[in-house]
């Protein structure tokens, strides 16, 4: 019985608490609007694209002359984390940047620079972000030029082949201005829901008969019906004020007749 009556009443509270999410719908889509026109301002004003450019390389290291066998494949394979290490090196980065007369620093470059293998293959995706779209392409085929060499260089290789050279990015990788007023617009409803029933929830003001049988157990015997023209004395104020414009009235009729 007991599990019967708080399951009526957490029944109640949800058919409540809906009741009070539609009474306040409009305020409620009003704030997600107001959140999302921030949001998306903020992105178009206030923050910049970022830009994302591809290169790939192909790396075999060969242990003999002539045909590349399964050793070599799976030797290159095992050694993909050197070249990794490599490309975002120090001796990299900084030829990069002192070629290109990059504003930056080598620890900034190695940062935007991301280095990917594909599953089960010897490729190397080397991914360069930038603010500049051209920029991006111009670093990323900067970078896989010169680990080509240091690669070479340093793991005894004959070559590495530049598969696909860096594009150039049309749309940035950040997210858009539009995804993010979508996203500030969802927030800001969520807020506002949140706002609108952790207010119903603290306020614990009698409203009707059935919460106060409800709340205190206590049984209503009556109810007295109050007019709103009586609320805080104003009525009684507005019904002394036609008296007395009344009685006045009458007082001029008086002395008119008696002038008369």
């Amino acid at each position: 019985m007991e599990t019967r009556k708080q399951n009526e009443e957490i029944e109640i509270d949800l058919k409540q608490i809906m009741g009070v999410l539609l009474q306040k719908a409009i305020i409620i889509i009003i704030t997600g609007v107001i959140v999302a026109v921030s949001v998306f301002l903020i992105s178009k004003l206030f923050i910049s694209p970022v830009y994302e450019s591809t290169t790939k390389l192909y790396v075999i290291n060969r242990q003999s002359e002539g045909t590349t066998t399964y050793n070599d494949l799976a030797s290159s394979t095992q050694l993909t984390k050197d070249y990794l290490v490599l490309i975002k090196g120090r001796a990299v980065t900084e030829q990069v940047i002192s070629e290109l007369n990059l504003d930056t620093t080598a620890d900034a470059l190695a940062g935007s620079i991301t280095v990917n293998t594909p599953t089960d293959t010897r490729i190397l995706e080397i991914a360069v972000r930038n603010k500049d779209q051209y920029q991006a392409k111009e670093i990323a085929d900067k970078v896989a030029k010169i680990s080509s060499d240091t690669i070479c260089k340093v793991m005894q290789i004959e070559q590495v082949n530049i598969v696909e050279e860096a594009n150039i990015p049309t749309t940035p990788v950040s997210s858009s201005a539009s995804k993010n007023a979508m996203i500030g617009g969802i927030l800001g409803i969520l807020l506002a829901c949140a706002v609108v029933i952790i207010r119903f929830l603290m306020n614990d003001t009698i409203r009707s008969a059935e919460d106060i049988e409800k709340y205190l157990g206590i049984s209503t015997l009556a109810l007295i019906p109050i007019s709103d023209e009586l609320n805080d004395g104003e009525g009684k104020k507005k019904k002394k004020k036609k008296r007395s414009s009344s009685s006045n009235n009458a007082r001029k009729q008086v002395k008119d007749s008696g002038s008369n």
